[in-house]
């Protein structure tokens, strides 16, 4: 069988999507599936991890530099006929992009059954942000891709439930994403990432490891960690910085004087992340919406507990299995939660 996924972005930076369809392909390809993949990158962005995946069997296809927020491409009809062409399953991911709905207009007219992943942005919270123009783009396009799709794949029964008005026709596919545990098998000594970013070996860390974004709810953890005001402790907040954010979260640090207590180590990849979950004291994610929560999974294969919001998908599973602490998106609540 052969299984091609679509996207509009591979580039590691770009957080959840790209590491759940990078897991998800590699999976496939162990499993025995012919697997390919299609991307369409604006100028600029990182496409290294393309290069991985062709090493581990995947056949990617880049077409670009792509330009609007639609990320054009005159190559791109081609290029999806023959994927298309080719499949017996399209894979799509995302909904906002033109490689979305070709894929799905394409695949529809062939006969090939597609799989819609929204990867949350059907979500309340996501669509307020240019509410209007994506209320067109339903009306234009997206309804009648999600209407024909042969089922549409949400992580949690959350994501279900809140996608639920877009889901006239076609029932929700519930499975959640995976994390390849090989990886966590053989955990890093403990003290490897305070030694490399000069932490002293009494400092307890409380980790924030995801894109420095508006929407994960940093404005909500750096003074509730200010609050907290436990002795020894350290908030090491790593990831990339995403359309500046960092220095609003920068300026946040010293307007309560945290310079001293926040570490920004920058983007951790591979083996240097999990060194991190495995010496922090507690992953913390206090996001104000997040689809599912690979990296929360991740800290928890890694023998950390979780501090999250209630906002995070996952939320559920994480208080049902009784490995960590949500609460909702308050400051003060935060802060508790760090004391305790």
């Amino acid at each position: 069988m052969r299984v091609v996924h679509l996207h509009s972005r591979f580039d590691q930076a770009a957080g959840g999507i790209v590491a759940a369809l990078d897991g998800m392909a590699r999976a496939q390809v162990n499993a025995g599936l012919d697997v390919g993949l299609l991307v369409t990158p604006r100028a600029g962005e990182d496409t290294s991890l393309c290069d991985r995946l062709v090493d581990d069997g995947v056949d990617v296809k880049i077409i670009g530099p792509c330009t609007t927020p639609l990320r054009l491409h005159p190559g791109l009809r081609s290029a999806i006929e023959a994927a298309v062409a080719g499949a017996d399953v399209i894979h799509l991911h995302g909904v906002w992009e033109q490689v979305q709905h070709l894929g799905a207009r394409i695949a529809h007219r062939h006969g090939v059954p597609y799989l819609l992943s929204p990867h949350g942005m059907l979500d309340p919270y996501n669509l307020r942000d240019k509410n209007f123009k994506k209320r067109l783009y339903r009306l234009w396009r997206l309804q009648k891709d999600l209407n024909q799709a042969a089922a549409v794949h949400c992580t949690t029964r959350t994501e279900a439930d809140l996608a639920a008005p877009f889901l006239q026709r076609t029932k929700p596919l519930v499975e959640s994403l995976g994390v390849d545990l090989r990886e966590f098998q053989n955990l890093p000594t403990p003290g490897t990432f305070r030694q490399r970013v000069g932490l002293a070996d009494d400092q307890r860390i409380v980790l924030f490891l995801s894109r420095i974004h508006a929407k994960k709810g940093l404005d909500i953890l750096v003074p509730a960690f200010a609050r907290a005001a436990v002795e020894d402790t350290v908030l090491v907040v790593a990831g990339p910085d995403d359309g500046g954010h960092r220095a609003v979260i920068e300026k946040l640090v010293a307007a309560h004087g945290l310079q001293e207590r926040v570490h920004f180590p920058g983007m951790l990849y591979g083996r240097q992340r999990i060194e991190a979950m495995v010496d922090a004291e507690v992953f913390a994610l206090s996001s104000y919406q997040e689809n599912f929560g690979i990296v929360v999974v991740e800290s928890l294969a890694s023998g950390t507990p979780v501090l999250i919001s209630d906002q995070v998908n996952l939320h559920g599973e994480v208080q049902a299995a009784d490995v960590g602490e949500v609460t909702t998106t308050d400051v003060d609540r935060f802060s508790d939660m760090i004391r305790r």
